[in-house]
């Protein structure tokens, strides 16, 4: 506080007109300061859906936390403002009042952004202390610029209702994120018999696909419930209420899905659906109406000449505009669909709307839509940095140098567009598994592929191939990565044909390399560094002399790969491990294969399914805020094959993950 005072001081004594301007219009400045980022949290939180840009993600952060900051120090310099007059406050005394019900408004968050992160969910009942708090500075303020003999104090009552009710709005959706209670009552077991009559209504046949796809994957996340950890749930639910998917659809609609849940988990959407949300709308956006036309009759002969006149009439414009894009916005929602869908009857011209709203939303962009990229043998990876580059680093210890080695893996690393053929392999595969595992908790990551070989007439295995791949696959889950992943573009080199299965398996491999290094929370892993650094040091050297291809080359051949010796380096998680020798053994031992692209694609895929099951449900929350991954879209697609009746989740979950 004394650094502020000095800093106040010393801006005074050397700038005096900088401290007048900021005792005439320091509240509006913070009030306008707010508002902006209202808009920008507006226009840009709904876009990190589907963009992963690191730029968007610290735009919205900063516009998010600087809202309620900027709001609470506005609402203290409110209390305490100079009133000349306290029986009868001058007229600009008046309108400082109406800024204290517009900064509760504000305080309430936009639709499209309720909760930065999944953590703020669990904020609710210090939101609730927040606005009672809050409340009663208004309170404060209004009734010391209260005059009674003059009209605009009465404009407080409307804007103080719109207010309260916009952050009411977002303490409510905060609150109804996670199931809190101890059991399970009778009310909270999804209604199968109720979802089924609706998929049986006459009106059924005039359905279009798009509508059909939004309303079962809406009575699915119902059903289901992925976001709450402890959530019972039976994959029977679904045939009995008819919600089962046609393969070809099973993808699209689990992109619809997790549009509900990041709407759920992160917006207001869920709740302002309701009768009592579009009521609280509706009363919100009169009120503010009401205020503008007012406010124009009251000071309708003042607007060009008084500038604190005119500085609130546009701030009540912004606010009122702010608030009807949002009401303009909401029947575009696939909650609204659902809405309608219920109570539409037999009315042709609310059928044609909802055609034209479910495509229309079918054409939007649910998530990135992208599958990220990032080759262990890319030589950029293993560049030297520049000479001054590595004496800061040097100077400045490990943990930078990790940093880094990070930064340098984002800038390598792609994000090519996720490609249907892609999608097509998962569901098809995903599909193989629910047969084996028959609904059983998702516990191996290449076990199941090979047993299914084993028994395949046309695919001949011998005792030692059969021992190479078992090592390779129940080692550790980075080393099999790893392992995997160079054997994998070991094979592809050696073969350019143009399957599904093949190029499916480089995308996989890819991607699963992209999450090891970039991702690692996802494998659920604590050695990922160890295991990622050591597989580094071994290919540095390798790839020093060697272009990629030349080192395919090399790896494809039938010589033994020189490598440092174990005993010379690595740790005792990785001082037996060969890194060149295990990738180039299980490489020799795939290309021989008559069926090698359709193994090597359902280990990768196997893998996933793998990864997605075991990593926690927060972090897949997290994820979708972050444009959305492939990874979370295979969970899903698990969680509705799991019976969670009988098989509990294999982990306890922690604070952040238990619902």
């Amino acid at each position: 506080m004394k650094s502020i005072n000095l800093i106040s001081s010393m801006v005074s004594t050397q700038w005096p007109e900088l401290k007048d301007l900021w005792e005439a219009w320091g509240i509006q400045l913070l009030v306008t300061m707010s508002l902006a980022c209202q808009i920008t949290l507006a226009i840009f939180g709904s876009l990190r859906r589907y963009n992963n840009s690191i730029i968007l993600r610290y735009v919205i952060l900063t516009a998010y936390l600087l809202s309620s900051y900027i709001g609470t120090i506005a609402l203290g310099k409110l209390t305490v403002i100079q009133i000349d007059h306290p029986d009868r406050p001058d007229y600009i005394t008046e309108l400082k009042g109406l800024l204290a019900p517009l900064l509760l408004m504000q305080l309430g968050n936009p639709d499209s952004i309720t909760a930065y992160s999944v953590e703020d969910n669990r904020l609710s009942i210090r939101q609730i202390l927040n606005l009672f708090l809050r409340l009663i500075f208004v309170m404060w303020i209004l009734i010391r610029c209260w005059d009674s003999s003059s009209p605009v104090p009465f404009l407080y009552f409307p804007l103080s209702v719109a207010g309260i009710i916009r952050s009411a709005l977002t303490v409510w959706a905060l609150k109804s994120v996670y199931w809190e209670r101890s059991s399970i009552s009778i009310k909270d077991i999804f209604d199968e018999e109720t979802v089924a009559k609706i998929f049986n209504k006459p009106e059924r046949p005039s359905w279009t696909k798009e509508q059909m796809i939004i309303l079962k994957a809406y009575y699915r996340f119902d059903c289901l419930k992925p976001h709450i950890v402890n959530w019972l749930y039976h994959p029977e639910s679904l045939s009995k209420s008819q919600l089962i998917v046609d393969r070809d659809l099973a993808f699209i609609t689990a992109e619809v899905e997790l549009g509900f849940m990041y709407d759920v988990l992160y917006t207001k959407q869920p709740i302002l659906y309701k009768r009592f949300g579009l009521i609280c709308r509706f009363v919100s956006f009169s009120c503010l109406v009401s205020v503008v036309c007012r406010f124009a009759v009251i000071f309708k002969s003042a607007f060009l000449i008084d500038m604190y006149i005119t500085y609130t009439y546009a701030l009540l414009i912004g606010v009122t505009f702010l608030e009807g894009h949002q009401i303009v916005l909401q029947p575009f929602s696939p909650w609204a669909i659902v809405v309608m869908s219920r109570h539409r009857g037999n009315r042709p011209v609310l059928t044609r709307l909802l055609n034209f709203l479910a495509e229309r939303y079918m054409k939007r962009r649910r998530w990135s839509n992208s599958v990220g990229q990032l080759n262990l043998l890319d030589p950029r990876l293993y560049d030297e940095w520049p000479w001054f580059i590595r004496t800061i680093l040097k100077r400045l210890g490990k943990n930078l140098g990790k940093t880094a080695e990070t930064c340098r893996r984002y800038r390598i690393h792609s994000s090519p567009k996720c490609p249907s053929y892609l999608k097509e392999l998962l569901v098809e595969n995903i599909e193989k598994f629910k047969e084996i595992r028959q609904q059983k908790p998702f516990t191996e990551r290449g076990n199941w592929t090979l047993e299914a070989h084993k028994l395949s007439v046309d695919v001949e295995w011998t005792q030692e191939a059969l021992k190479v791949l078992e090592r390779n696959i129940s080692t550790t889950f980075d080393k099999s990565i790893i392992i995997w992943h160079m054997a994998t573009n070991i094979c592809l080199r050696s073969e350019s044909d143009d399957s599904p299965n093949r190029k499916g398996s480089e995308l996989l491999s890819n991607y699963m390399m992209y999450l090891l290094a970039l991702r690692p929370y996802t494998l659920s892993l604590t050695t990922t560094d160890i295991t990622l650094e050591h597989a580094f040091s071994i290919l540095k050297p390798f790839l020093r002399y060697r272009d990629s291809n030349e080192a395919l080359g090399t790896l494809s051949s039938e010589e033994d790969v020189l490598e440092p010796s174990p005993d010379q380096m690595g740790t005792i998680i990785t001082r037996d491990w060969h890194v060149l020798w295990d990738a180039q053994k299980l490489a020799t031992i795939l290309k021989g294969k008559n069926k090698k692209w359709q193994i090597i694609s359902s280990i990768w895929v196997e893998m996933l399914c793998y990864a997605a099951y075991t990593c926690q449900v927060y972090h897949h929350a997290k994820l979708l805020r972050r444009g959305g991954e492939l990874i979370t879209h295979v969970w899903l697609l698990l969680m509705h094959d799991t019976d969670k009746y009988t098989h509990t989740p294999k982990t306890k979950p922690n604070k952040e993950t238990e619902g």
